[in-house]
């Protein structure tokens, strides 16, 4: 009788686990059991943030990130510990203008005094994650590339509000520029890059800079907090929701430019803007109708603004969401730019960013590598190593890096 109750309990068990583990996903997602292992193990850390939050631990407190960074590196290369130097590449950390940040410099070019360098910012929503965490692809692109590659470990909110992250980019950035023969890095070949929340440092850093830099990498950025029902939102809204969602990017907005969470709601139905706001030149910019492209294949379809919200809130965010090192979609002008490199996948809330952004560039007649991946996901592109490496991480890593090579070491621009 015991056995048999066992077994039932273990069949019970296994049918939940199931049912936790095996999401809906698109049929043209390719490799979907590594997929699922990647959001199942981050909706579970997601659950336990909620718990913990619910028992009155601060959700990001500066002792409970490290969660969020062992849990990465298990999944980015199977070790639960920081990856150190190699034979092909040095890391250290290093203070730039007093802000820490991880260097990869790479043993094959230790002695060139004119390399080029490219200066890195990390993902994570502005509140989570480390200059370590990008890894597989700083460490690919200083190895193959022979580039010094500086991961800047910006101040992270809640505790410190914007602009401080954009303020720690930018004076690393400022720093390299103006001691490029002390870090014996060219200063015609400085590279900004980042992902998610770090797409957004680095294309505000680049508006700043303009041609100063030689060219922005923004991999799936996070440009614009005006407009939460884009297409790729109201598409993608469940698809690997432990990874990402449109409730987890107003989130991240709100901590990194103080507004309370309870207004989270506002944010996810557009009642954050007044009808004003709805009606005017920077509606235009979030305007998918004009500014995502057929051939693209993804919807473009804009859905009408409606004309109610929250005044109080409207009032109190207007200056903010419309301000260009807080959300850099929404610049007047990007005339200046550098040359851009921008990167998409299809299955992401913030597909639309930067599709977005990426069509504004053409507009100013700025020089543009845009490469769009259909059936990805937020996150997938550092999965190039480790137990759950994605053939379309190797395919976007292996693009990029030879577009680099192209344009920064064979100079064919």
């Amino acid at each position: 009788m015991i056995t048999v109750k066992r077994s039932i309990v273990a069949i019970l068990i296994a049918g939940w686990c199931y049912w936790y583990m095996v999401i809906p996903l698109p049929d043209d997602m390719e490799e979907k059991w590594k997929v699922r292992v990647i959001d199942t193990t981050l909706r579970t850390l997601g659950h336990m943030a909620d718990v913990l939050e619910y028992l009155g631990v601060e959700r990001l407190s500066p002792g409970s990130r490290p969660i969020a960074d062992v849990t990465f590196r298990l999944l980015h290369s199977g070790s639960p510990f920081a990856p150190g130097s190699d034979e092909h590449v040095k890391v250290y950390y290093q203070d730039f203008n007093r802000i820490p940040a991880l260097v990869y410099e790479p043993i094959s070019s230790i002695n060139d005094p004119k390399r080029p360098v490219v200066v890195y910012f990390h993902g994570g929503g502005f509140s989570v994650l480390s200059a370590e965490y990008p890894d597989p692809l700083l460490r690919a692109m200083a190895t193959r590339l022979g580039c010094l590659v500086v991961s800047v470990e910006y101040r992270l909110a809640p505790q410190y509000l914007f602009p401080a992250a954009y303020n720690d980019c930018l004076a690393v950035t400022e720093y390299i520029m103006n001691n490029t023969d002390t870090l014996r890095v060219d200063f015609r070949r400085i590279v900004v890059a980042g992902d998610s929340a770090g797409g957004n440092l680095a294309a505000g850093v680049a508006q700043k800079l303009g041609k100063k830099i030689r060219m922005q990498v923004l991999v799936y950025p996070m440009l614009q907090a005006f407009d939460f029902l884009t297409p790729s939102c109201r598409e993608n809204k469940e698809i690997c929701p432990g990874i990402i969602t449109p409730k987890t990017i107003a989130r991240a907005w709100m901590e990194y430019g103080n507004i309370s969470v309870k207004h989270i709601q506002d944010f996810l139905c557009n009642n954050h803007t007044s009808p004003k706001m709805k009606a005017s030149k920077w509606a235009k910019y979030v305007n998918s109708s004009l500014h995502v492209l057929d051939v693209l294949n993804v919807t473009n379809s804009h859905l009408p603004m409606q004309l109610h919200s929250n005044q109080k809130l409207a009032r109190q965010v207007a200056k903010l969401i419309v301000n260009p090192q807080f959300v850099p979609l929404m610049a007047d002008s990007l005339e200046d730019v550098p040359n851009a490199y921008v990167i998409t996948a299809g299955y992401d809330p913030l597909r639309d960013d930067g599709i977005m952004y990426a069509h504004r560039l053409t507009e100013y007649n700025v020089k543009l590598k845009f490469k769009h991946y259909p059936s990805a996901f937020h996150g997938f592109f550092y999965f190039i190593n480790g137990p759950l490496q994605l053939k379309i991480a190797q395919t976007a890593t292996n693009e990029l890096i030879q577009f680099l090579n192209d344009h920064l070491i064979e100079g064919k621009y």
